[in-house]
């Protein structure tokens, strides 16, 4: 079998095995930064990963990249490699040089790269820690406009070379095209994050309108109350109703100003109202409350008034047109497994019933409250995860009979 001479791929020439051997590290230069910035997510980052990565590699003993403050005209050092870099993202005593002036300042001002062998033959040449007499200034670009400067220094007259230029003018490209990849990302989320705060503010103002329509509501029920003993001309329960009108008419303002109240004050107001209609009604129902003791008062809150419109739901259509037996409202707090419960149950004549009499004058009262208060819920959740939650559910007798209505509310309890 004829043997055949292999001729080696390496070349023999000691220049051209030089050469080789630069292009492959200016290759593996290159390559490791363009992997190491994929993870970087600022401008600093991308910008100290140029000098902290490639340019460490490159064996450069010094190296500052400026960034143009474009409403300033001034370059303005932003990372650095070398004496000049202290830790965390800090630099040494840094400097600002105006656009146009020294080395750094005429790159920035013609996006040219330049490459000077002795800095003591160069009048623009401008010291910063020390005197060194070779330097290289690479232009940062973006869409063709300077953004910023790589300025590297050596001690040794005519140390950069060709080569050089051509690693950092890559290197230079790939940091602009990161740059401007984070540029683009942070602005989407800020532009997200602006989104998020408009929405905020109009499910905010939202809320505050849907509390706004339930205070006239709320009043109006009140006056209606103390008006209909006006008209019997019975002064001293339109002068008690009128006393206790005040009262809760202070208890809701107070707690119309914020979006959020202590049970304790919620209660207070829902007392208040429910002796009001008591009044209104020659006491024709009982009302029973009950608060769990492992339930602060002052620390838990709610939204305000939202559990007054299910008690009047409960004495217009549920209690008042009740025939038989005594009347009966019970508004009981307890702690269920880490959540406020806020139970409002009547033993009248349950919904469908009330539904039915609803034509008669007695039970001819309309309550746009509950449809606010589920439009508030979902708001209250959506704007502060609150996991609120409503039921309702009819009660019935052992013989099937309705037993009234159970309304259900609850929320997560601090902490839980």
């Amino acid at each position: 079998m004829k043997k055949v001479n292999q001729r080696s791929v390496y070349p023999t020439d000691p220049l051209k095995w030089q050469a080789l051997k630069e292009e492959l590290e200016a290759e593996k230069a290159i390559t490791f930064f363009a992997t190491s910035m994929i993870t970087q997510t600022t401008v600093d980052e991308v910008l100290w990963d140029v000098v902290g990565t490639c340019i460490s590699r490159l064996q450069f003993v010094d190296c500052v990249i400026y960034w143009l403050d474009q409403e300033r005209s001034v370059l303005v050092q932003k990372a650095a490699y070398g004496p000049k870099s202290a830790e965390g993202y800090a630099i040494i005593e840094p400097i600002e040089i105006p656009l146009g002036q020294g080395i750094v300042g005429a790159v920035a001002a013609s996006g040219r790269p330049e490459l000077i062998g002795n800095t003591a033959q160069d009048t623009r040449y401008l010291p910063d820690d020390a005197i060194r007499l070779s330097e290289i200034t690479v232009p940062i670009l973006s869409q063709g406009r300077v953004i910023g400067v790589i300025d590297a220094e050596h001690p040794r007259l005519n140390f950069f070379q060709p080569r050089h230029l051509k690693i950092l003018t890559t290197v230079a490209t790939l940091c602009a095209q990161k740059i401007n990849q984070v540029q683009v990302e942070q602005a989407y989320q800020q532009a997200e994050r602006q989104l998020l705060e408009t929405n905020k503010r109009v499910a905010e103002t939202k809320l505050l309108a849907l509390r706004m329509q339930m205070n006239p509501h709320f009043i109006f029920n009140s006056l209606s109350s103390i008006n209909h003993f006006v008209l019997q001309n019975d002064s001293d329960n339109a002068s008690t109703l009128l006393t206790k009108f005040s009262r809760l008419m202070r208890q809701v303002l107070d707690n119309a100003k914020t979006e959020w109240v202590s049970l304790r004050s919620e209660l207070n107001a829902l007392q208040i109202y429910v002796e009001l209609e008591r009044l209104r009604c020659d006491n024709t129902f009982d009302v029973f409350v009950d608060v769990g003791n492992d339930i602060d008062q002052d620390t838990v809150h709610v939204p305000p008034m939202i559990t007054q419109p299910y008690v009047e739901n409960a004495i217009w259509h549920g209690l008042l047109p009740q025939k038989e037996g005594r009347p009966l409202l019970q508004i009981r707090c307890r702690n269920q497994e880490g959540r406020l419960v806020i139970e409002i149950a009547d033993n009248g004549i349950g919904r469908e019933a009330s539904i039915n009499q609803r034509a008669s004058p007695l039970t001819n009262h309309k309550t746009n409250g509950v449809g606010l208060v589920e439009e508030r819920l979902q708001l209250v959740n959506e704007m502060y995860g609150a996991d609120a939650r409503l039921t309702v559910a009819d009660q019935y007798h052992t013989d099937g009979q309705p037993a009234g209505t159970s309304v259900l509310f609850s929320l997560k309890l601090p902490h839980s």
